[in-house]
């Protein structure tokens, strides 16, 4: 055993050099895959980011300024404002990375989330139901605009037609039927 050791080890030796000096001259470059994992991690960021907390705070914003809950309404609005800011933190470092990113003025879009969050505050602080609705209608319609200028046209948010997490979300394809008004509200009560 000790001569068949003593005649492979040059061998594995060997190898391990060459394994080495083919590794060095690519040492300090990161690789495209590499490169393509950080693009996707920096991306779905940015969807957690709306997927977990922004769509579910834009549901439970309507489902408690609905029922009348303000103090619950006004929690779930400060949510949203979190979020918001975290987006507007998050994606300096999405633009930097990820070249789909830097196309759209995303921060400038989010920025113009300010005046809607503000009217559907003053319709919250108010306990006005009707101003409620019309502003959060218009905070609805800012994320579509959003959804569309990003170039993501099929994320589709509507007033919420139910209580789960994923109710204010329109999944059917382009052109399909859309719920008229009195339906979404009579199908929440």
């Amino acid at each position: 055993m000790h001569t068949v050791l003593k005649k492979a080890l040059p061998l594995l030796l060997l190898c391990g050099f060459v394994g080495i000096a083919v590794s060095v001259p690519n040492f300090g470059a990161p690789s495209v895959r590499a490169q393509e994992l950080r693009d996707s991690d920096i991306s779905a960021h940015l969807g957690d980011l709306m997927n977990e907390s922004m769509q579910v705070h834009h549901t439970k914003l309507w489902l408690a300024g609905h029922a009348n809950n303000w103090p619950l309404a006004a929690f779930e609005l400060r949510k949203i404002k979190e979020t918001i800011e975290q987006l507007k933190e998050a994606i300096v470092t999405i633009q930097s990375k990820s070249a789909k990113w830097q196309r759209f003025p995303v921060g400038e879009m989010l920025n113009g989330f300010d005046s809607r969050l503000a009217a559907t505050s003053k319709a919250v602080n108010e306990k006005d139901a009707s101003k409620f609705e019309a502003s959060y209608g218009q905070l609805t319609a800012a994320c579509n605009a959003c959804h569309v200028r990003a170039g993501e046209p099929q994320i589709k948010i509507i007033v919420p037609t139910g209580n789960g997490p994923f109710a204010n979300q329109d999944f059917s394809p382009a052109g399909a039927h859309k719920p008229r008004r009195k339906e979404l509200f009579k199908a929440i009560g």
